[in-house]
């Protein structure tokens, strides 16, 4: 990743930089015993496709409150979120001006090198909401952790405004009790992953989700009579989902994130494995954001990376 691309230095250089899943001991272990047992399976690609996809989303949503979650019944199986932004860019971008927000995951601030030129992109801070735009925002917000401020207002705009709108869901298995209204007319895909909640990033393990059917090159690869989709992945995803509730990290986590933003006087985020600078006493893990700098304790207490170091 180089700065002049992203516009944002390599913090996971850092200590505390970037955002990881905790490399738990009890994680690590099932991990492996996993990978082992699906040598020895005999998987139905179908089957195990439709399961993974089901499972993923009551697993995601059981310790949430989303309204409508129940109506995304489309769903693909996808290389992380990664790879489900992209085929919202490719439907969107010759189309609409993209929009997101300061702090959102690097690949995104890609956008204002390669297309800002050319006025398909413009930070969300940058301007009002507008028709032929199309956001795309996480949720939790990658910057802190938390809601981000004032969705459900910029929800309803979009719904006026007939703007497309895409959230990212990769966060939310690191916190509990969110509310979250997702009927507006205007989400048309939800994505997430278990890159942040399980050591498996290296596995790439998502899902997309819609309420409308619409063709496009995720959706073919996850057809019957393709079925270009990482069975191993899948199998791991699942049965990790399986064997941990979508609140196992935090309830094991939440007292160590407590003590640690108590030491470091910082704001504990709602995602369990981030603390929040409001203070600007660490500003060089500031990633873009405005007003905020964003810490991740995960190495510190997996002990993959040392403070100081």
């Amino acid at each position: 990743m180089t700065t002049n691309i992203t516009g944002i230095p390599n913090l996971k250089v850092k200590p505390y930089g970037g955002s990881f899943a905790t490399k738990d001991a009890i994680l690590c272990e099932y991990k492996k015993e996993l990978i082992v047992k699906y040598a020895h399976e005999t998987i139905n690609p179908d089957d195990l496709k439709n399961e993974f996809c089901n499972y993923f989303r009551d697993w995601m949503s059981s310790t949430h409150k989303f309204k409508g979650i129940e109506d995304y019944n489309i769903a693909c199986f996808s290389q992380g979120t990664t790879e489900s932004f992209n085929h919202f860019y490719l439907r969107f971008l010759n189309k609409k001006r993209i929009r997101i927000a300061k702090g959102e995951y690097f690949f995104h601030s890609m956008l204002t090198t390669l297309y800002g030129e050319d006025g398909k992109f413009a930070w969300l801070h940058e301007d009002d909401l507008k028709q032929g735009d199309a956001l795309l925002v996480s949720c939790p917000f990658g910057d802190t952790g938390n809601i981000f401020p004032n969705l459900e207002n910029i929800l309803c705009t979009c719904d006026d405004l007939d703007i497309p709108v895409f959230l990212d869901f990769a966060y939310v298995n690191l916190a509990i009790d969110f509310e979250i209204d997702l009927t507006h007319k205007c989400i048309y895909y939800i994505s997430s992953s278990l890159s942040k909640v399980f050591p498996v990033y290296e596995h790439r393990i998502g899902v997309r989700f819609q309420k409308v059917f619409r063709e496009d090159y995720l959706s073919v690869i996850n057809e019957p009579d393709y079925h270009y989709t990482n069975l191993m992945s899948m199998y791991l995803g699942l049965n990790m989902m399986k064997k941990f509730p979508a609140d196992w990290l935090y309830e094991n986590y939440k007292e160590k994130q407590l003590e640690m933003c108590d030491h470091m006087d910082l704001v504990p985020s709602s995602c369990v494995t981030l603390g929040i600078d409001y203070k600007n006493k660490y500003k060089e893990y500031n990633r873009g954001s405005i007003d905020s700098n964003r810490l991740c304790f995960s190495r510190i207490w997996d002990g993959t990376m040392v403070d100081g170091a």
